[in-house]
């Protein structure tokens, strides 16, 4: 597996055409591990209610967040057919997601997030402030921020950092209550482009990635707007989302494999999971930040 030190010359090229999000970390990390990624198995995988989980023979773990509607037509697909045995499947096979299963992708996630967290602790990316997003408060700070996906914790923080305006759109109505009780406006699915549109800063979470509408959600995106993506589904190399000028992934790496996967086997959470066996990381895109005047002048 090669090492590098510092920021890599490719976070600063163009996105590939055609290619998505997910593809081109697929790509970086067949790169990144040239043949040794050839030894790399799937030792064992846990499809749990909200994150599916993935450990790898070489001891790494990774989750991500498995979206309500998969679920609903995954359901339909295992009562109709069979699927693959994953656990001793190649990783590559299923990096690549070259196999059929009713959570295929958010499996493949899972295993990216996996062969991903090596190279965190190489430290090869700029490391923000604090444990979670709310440690960069120049990203809110007087700032129009709009969110996709409600993130409680750090709606709870946004009156210390004080925006001009928090717009907030979730497809869960059940959060409306709780979101509008800590700070921000719930606004309709609807009015999703022009909310993002007005904005100076845009938060979305990992949900998006795994339901598919990263892509969409970043074009709308004023292009003088910081991006940040947060969430333990955004924790494979940063690369495709630095290059399509995210400024920030609030994610996470799993520190104890085994107890991540029991927790996720038995019906647990994102809760659960960063008390216990999940560090949050930032990982900064530093020539972003420093072109927006918001890199932190300490870290």
């Amino acid at each position: 597996m090669s090492s590098g030190n510092g920021a890599l010359p490719q976070e600063q090229q163009p996105a590939a055409g055609g290619q998505s999000i997910v593809d081109e970390a697929a790509a970086v990390l067949a790169q990144r591990y040239g043949t040794d990624l050839a030894a790399l198995r799937v030792e064992r995988l846990v499809v749990g209610v909200f994150f599916v989980g993935v450990k790898l023979n070489n001891g790494h773990a990774g989750v991500a967040y498995t979206p309500p509607d998969l679920v609903r037509s995954a359901g339909r697909r295992i009562l109709k057919g069979t699927s693959p045995t994953v656990r001793g499947m190649a990783a590559e096979m299923v990096m690549q997601g070259d196999f059929p299963h009713p959570f295929a992708e958010v499996i493949r996630l899972a295993t990216l997030n996996a062969l991903s967290a090596p190279f965190f602790a190489q430290h090869l990316y700029p490391a923000g402030c604090g444990e979670d997003l709310s440690g960069m408060g120049s990203l809110f700070r007087d700032r129009r921020v709009c969110m996709v996906g409600a993130i409680i914790p750090l709606l709870k923080r946004l009156r210390e950092l004080r925006p001009t305006s928090v717009s907030i759109i979730d497809h869960k109505q059940e959060t409306r209550a709780e979101a509008e009780a800590d700070f921000g406006t719930f606004m309709p699915t609807e009015q999703t482009a022009f909310a993002l549109a007005r904005c100076q800063t845009a938060v979305f979470t990992g949900a998006a990635i795994a339901n598919g509408s990263i892509e969409q959600l970043i074009a709308q995106v004023p292009d003088d707007a910081a991006i940040a993506v947060v969430g333990p589904t955004a924790g494979f190399v940063p690369e495709p989302l630095f290059r399509r000028h995210v400024a920030l992934v609030g994610t996470s790496v799993v520190t104890n494999s085994d107890r991540a996967l029991e927790l996720l086997a038995e019906g647990g959470g994102g809760y659960r999971l960063f008390t216990s066996c999940v560090r949050k990381i930032n990982l900064l895109n530093a020539p972003r930040l420093q072109q927006l005047g918001l890199m932190p002048t300490h870290r």
